[in-house]
């Protein structure tokens, strides 16, 4: 609290000293009101670390929840040169001989050769028209006077999925050539131009894509550089298309990223890294959570019966069986996924242990996770949670109360500063006053005694 200025009027007392040290005594209320907000305001920030940590644990108990972690897959290729791929959950475990016979391609055209990649081509204004394979159809326009340069800018400008440019193909009399890329792969995206005004000096834009190729395939036109094509596979035998080279129907749950001919083995596996990181996701959360409890409790939580409630809770939720097994023949427990709980309160996974019981019987160690009855750990763990972050949970709770607690406080330490203002104010005007009178009466005493002295001396 700032102090008010005090006048520099001379007197036997400290006026500033003495407002000075009733105000220290005056305002101890005032600093105790100061040093329990910092303690609310701590408090509060320790439970908001506390609900960080359960959200952060409930996040990885979606996919053990419903067990379908289990069921994880990855998908490898014997040659990753030609193709590379992913498996998902509704993939099958197997092997599958997968041969690329084409890729999936763009089509390239290199119209003939001009003399001049600047020189006006045509005298009146034009429309250059593309027809797709798939049906569709674009118009570009080409402005009067327009060169090789120009159309290419006006076929980039109008944004049609075709790529423009102009390259010096040669030393002949006739070296430019505007080059025209599809941006997309596949058949379906083919393209043939042509002048709408059939102006001679345009004719040379003219070009039908079906003709340019014969009935095997094989290209007859020269000005045709690369043909769009699908990809062309055969998986186990079985030849099919697809109009990317990202094929996703092929094998079903599992996406291939086509990138070179040849043949290779695709094998699709239980993906055991990704399971173990998923459950140590899960050991990990827990033991930030049960880490940041007893630490919080030794801390400006200390004595806080809730954090030794929150722990019992869980502890208590790892220590009884799922239901409906027997824990000696059947999986009942987490440790015998390799979960087991630690000394001082902590999870530790082991991971051979999680692998051997997941080729024992990986059903078993889904459903210890996740089951029908809804009483797996992960399952208990995401109820647990939803009830302590819940309107009326605990840490809900505690924390609205904690934010009551400091608003109240703070209502309290502006009504104090307010009344000690006050308090100082009168102070100040107090011993302002008496120090007048004390040096009034100082004067008079002075003017006396020097009247007495004369008084004798005469």
């Amino acid at each position: 609290m700032s102090t008010p200025s005090i006048s520099s009027a001379t007197g036997p007392l400290d006026v500033q000293g003495l407002v000075s040290q009733l105000m220290t005594v005056a305002q101890q209320p005032l600093n105790r009101m100061n040093t329990q907000l910092q303690t609310d305001n701590s408090q509060i920030s320790d439970y908001g670390t506390l609900s960080s940590d359960l959200t952060s644990l409930q996040s990885t108990l979606s996919g053990l929840s419903s067990g379908t972690f289990i069921n994880t897959l990855k998908a490898a290729s014997s040659n990753t040169t030609i193709l590379s791929a992913t498996a998902d959950n509704t993939a099958n475990a197997g092997s599958y001989n997968v041969t690329v016979n084409n890729l999936a391609t763009a089509q390239n055209l290199a119209y003939t050769g001009q003399a001049s990649e600047t020189a006006s081509l045509g005298n009146t204004a034009d429309s250059l028209n593309f027809t797709f394979g798939n049906g569709t159809t674009s118009s570009v326009s080409i402005a009067a006077n327009s060169s090789l340069d120009q159309i290419a800018s006006s076929i980039n400008a109008a944004g049609i999925g075709v790529s423009a440019s102009v390259v010096k193909a040669d030393s002949s009399a006739t070296p430019y050539r505007l080059v025209l890329t599809g941006n997309t792969v596949g058949a379906g995206q083919s393209f043939s131009t042509a002048s709408a005004s059939g102006q001679a000096s345009l004719s040379f834009l003219s070009f039908d894509a079906a003709s340019a190729v014969n009935g095997s395939n094989q290209i007859t036109d020269s000005r045709l550089t690369a043909q769009a094509q699908d990809a062309n596979l055969t998986v186990n035998g079985l030849t099919m298309t697809s109009s990317s080279n990202t094929v996703t129907t092929a094998v079903l749950g599992v996406s291939m990223n086509l990138t070179q001919t040849g043949s290779t083995v695709l094998n699709v596996t239980r993906d055991s890294t990704a399971i173990q990181n998923k459950v140590q996701s899960f050991v990990t959360a827990y033991n930030k959570l049960q880490s940041d409890s007893t630490s919080l409790y030794g801390g400006d939580l200390q004595g806080d019966f809730n954090l030794v409630q929150l722990q019992n809770t869980f502890n208590s939720l790892l220590q009884t069986p799922i239901s409906g097994a027997n824990g000696t023949t059947e999986v009942a427990y987490l440790a015998q996924v390799g979960v087991s709980i630690q000394k001082d309160g902590s999870l530790s996974l082991d991971s051979t242990a999680l692998n051997s019981a997941i080729s024992n019987n990986a059903t078993a160690v889904a459903n210890v996770f996740g089951n029908s009855n809804n009483d797996g750990y992960a399952q208990r763990f995401n109820t647990q949670i939803n009830n302590l972050l819940g309107p009326q949970g605990l840490i809900t709770t505690k924390t609205t109360s904690l934010n009551q607690m400091a608003s109240d406080e703070k209502t309290r330490i502006t009504q104090e500063q307010t009344r000690l203002s006050t308090v100082q104010a009168g102070y100040l005007s107090l011993y302002t006053n008496l120090n007048s009178a004390l040096m009034q009466m100082e004067q008079t005493s002075s003017s006396l005694a020097k009247m007495i002295s004369s008084t004798s001396s005469g």
